[in-house]
């Protein structure tokens, strides 16, 4: 298809050229679903930058350019026709230079920022990525790590801290995460939450802006705990409450456990005395009620009591071979073991204590310690142990009542708004680099991983002025690569 002068406009302004007369679209063909563009620019008398003498001209070199910007869907192609200029006088030789494309380039200067935009979606693995804009795996990652790296923001107030499973190597298994508790953003992620490392992180960091922290929100995890007596001498430590109730949860999945394991060895020599009575060899029997209910309906202690969707609905239950409703399952469960409804009662108080509203810091402090008394002379051990735990936690559980205010997308609507210091933002970003490293089957280079998640996550991220060099990105190492065994 021949191109005509409005179509020459076009495409001189698709690639912010002026049409006056400096380049030509010559042609445009069509063939399936791409297109192609041929462009040159017009021959015109060339000086000599260095000695002003007239250049001559050593021939056209032809280059096929991937432009993957267009007003279709077909795939684009510019078909550049470079003259290649000698000057006989000094001997300078030059190319025609095309503001649209560099050097040694294979792809217009627009495909790297419609690139890094691509970039911006996990769920997009870099093949993914680099098959949308016809160009390798490793083109697609190098223009990346040319133009995306960026700083640690600066520390808030409150601070989450948490980790995230990367698997990258020996010192790059859990990734350590900081992010801003008010508006969400992560500040940072280290390469892993070893005690020696996060030291040397921090300590890097000016104490002037470490003593602008108030609190870090954490999990039980030890190193956590303590960062704020290392690090932020203002802050105080606040135990992320969802934490608290999964220690209670995990010690009554623990006893359910037991139980269940009770009642398999129970059928197991019921089993034994049956074969022998029949003079057989059956090996395994289908599970019994008791086993099929501890397998399945651990919700009924497990659970938040409010959170049981009940109802009188009668269905069969195949398992069971009986017909049963949300009470007829529940009341069957908790029969199973004495202690079941005294252990969900203990857990629904903590659970009740969790979700109160408190008007002041002692109003807290009393309501906990009229627990821990409670747990402390329990007859279940789960709780009187837990007991211990309320107590050594106790002013980081406290200091999770905190409200403060935030920014977050979610409460962008609302002029003020005030959350409860928790690590829940933090848990529902933990999501993102499991997507992502599900996508990509697996990372390989921590600091490329990094850049990606925050290029992702963050809500203006900032390109470099100046990419950095490609021998610079090549000289960075991933992953140890495999042996290779060739085939004779």
């Amino acid at each position: 298809m021949e191109h005509n002068t409005n179509q020459n406009s076009n495409y001189l302004a698709l690639l912010n050229l002026t049409d006056d007369g400096t380049y030509t679209v010559t042609k445009i063909e069509i063939i399936g679903s791409d297109k192609f563009v041929y462009i040159e620019k017009n021959l015109k008398p060339t000086l000599c930058p260095m000695c002003q003498s007239r250049m001559h001209s050593k021939g056209i070199y032809v280059r096929k350019v991937n432009h993957p910007i267009s007003q279709d869907s077909m795939n684009t192609y510019l078909i550049v026709r470079q003259r290649r200029w000698v000057c006989k006088e000094c001997g300078l030789t030059e190319n025609d230079s095309f503001p649209f494309l560099d050097k040694y380039s294979h792809s217009s200067n627009i495909t790297p920022y419609l690139i890094l935009n691509a970039f911006k979606t996990l769920t997009k693995s870099t093949a993914e990525i680099a098959a949308q804009f016809n160009i390798s795996d490793s083109a697609a990652r190098l223009i990346f790590k040319r133009y995306v790296d960026l700083p640690r923001l600066p520390l808030p107030e409150y601070i989450s801290v948490d980790e995230v499973y990367l698997d990258i190597s020996n010192t790059e298994k859990y990734a350590f995460v900081i992010m801003d508790f008010s508006t969400g953003e992560i500040i940072d992620i280290v390469h892993n939450r070893w005690h020696s490392t996060l030291e040397n992180y921090f300590l890097s960091i000016p104490l002037k802006e470490r003593l602008n922290v108030k609190g870090v929100i954490s999990d039980a995890y030890k190193t956590y705990l303590t960062m704020p007596e290392e690090y932020f001498p203002n802050a105080v430590t606040i135990l992320d409450s969802f934490h608290v109730v999964k220690v209670i949860i995990s010690r009554m999945n623990t006893y359910i456990y037991k139980v269940m394991k009770r009642y398999k060895k129970r059928d197991e020599q019921r089993l034994k005395e049956k074969n022998h009575d029949t003079n057989r060899d059956d090996k395994s029997i289908k599970p019994s009620k008791e086993v099929i209910l501890l397998q399945n309906y651990k919700w009924v202690i497990l659970k938040n009591h409010d959170e049981i969707n009940y109802s009188t609905k009668r269905y069969y239950h195949k398992m069971l071979g009986m017909n049963v409703d949300t009470f007829t399952i529940e009341k069957m469960f908790l029969e199973l073991d004495p202690n079941f409804e005294k252990l969900r009662d203990l857990k629904e108080d903590y659970i009740e204590f969790n979700n109160q509203e408190y008007e002041s810091e002692f109003d807290v402090l009393t309501n906990l310690n009229a627990l821990i008394n409670k747990y402390k002379y329990s007859d279940q051990s789960i709780f009187s142990d837990f007991a211990l735990f309320l107590i050594k936690n106790k002013e980081p559980i406290v200091n999770s009542f905190i409200k403060v205010k935030v920014y977050r997308k979610s409460a962008r609507n609302e002029q003020e708004y005030y959350a409860r210091l928790s690590n829940g933002p933090m848990e529902s970003f933990n999501r993102k680099p499991k997507d992502l490293k599900r996508e990509s089957r697996g990372f390989s280079d921590f600091n490329y991983t990094r850049n990606r998640i925050l290029w992702a996550t963050r809500d203006n991220p900032s390109v470099r002025g100046i990419p950095k060099p490609k021998d610079e990105i090549k000289k960075n190492k991933g992953k140890k690569r495999g042996s290779y065994n060739k085939k004779k």
